[in-house]
């Protein structure tokens, strides 16, 4: 069988995102694989893709 390192069995699947809840305004994280950002306070789960297209209109 051939053999192969697994990058996500060491590492947290979670890395602190840049952008603040919608709902509460707690920090997200996200969850690349899934393409999700959960909040570290009120737990709320986000589509990653909401979330940036939510900060690029606020930054209009």
């Amino acid at each position: 069988m051939a053999e192969f390192e697994n990058p996500y069995a060491e590492h947290d699947p979670f890395v602190q995102a840049h952008f603040d809840c919608l709902d509460c305004g707690g920090k997200l994280w996200e969850y690349a694989i899934d393409g999700q950002m959960v909040c570290e306070d009120c737990r709320n789960v986000f589509d990653s893709e909401d979330i940036f297209d939510d900060q690029i209109t606020a930054g209009d």
